[in-house]
């Protein structure tokens, strides 16, 4: 069961547009915060918690070596910024990699760093996350903090 296909990708990118309209309000019933789940929706969650707004689907920055592997689960990516403008790409990119086991994290975790040299990582749970572009420090500690509130780990590193 994959839910990363295009056309399920174009279509919770074209519902995640508005997010910033919906900031006030709680997500849908379908949308699921919790990044242990396998329906974890990051467009949806932890992004728009983030005050990033999606601007579009960008799972094709995803590099092949890392869409899937041991313990994969899922991996999304989506073009992102304060305010998209009406625009569906953006310079920054938010990229979540969806492990079944904390093993499975910590030895996805190098690879995840090595593909993505330009990128701020970070491990979250079951997540590796990655943000690229000239705002991804800034994107990359906002997710964190959305996760925190919405899902707090204590992490041992």
């Amino acid at each position: 069961m994959n839910w990363s296909t295009p056309r399920l990708s174009c279509a919770l990118a074209v519902l995640a547009v508005p997010l910033v309209l919906a900031a006030c309000g709680g997500g849908g019933s379908s949308s699921n915060g919790d990044p242990t789940n396998a329906s974890y929706d990051p467009a949806h969650t932890t992004l728009k918690d983030a005050g990033l707004e999606v601007c579009g689907d960008a799972n094709n920055q995803i590099p092949q070596t890392l869409g899937s592997g041991p313990g994969m689960q899922s991996s999304r990516s989506f073009f992102v910024a304060d305010d998209c403008m009406g625009k569906e790409t953006s310079p920054d990119t938010a990229m979540v990699f969806q492990f079944d086991s904390k093993e499975a994290v910590d030895a996805g975790y190098a690879n995840v760093q090595a593909a993505l040299p330009n990128g701020s990582t970070q491990k979250y749970g079951p997540l590796i996350l990655v943000t690229t572009g000239p705002n991804r420090e800034a994107n990359l500690a906002a997710i964190d903090q959305a996760l925190q509130k919405t899902y707090p780990i204590t992490t041992s590193s």
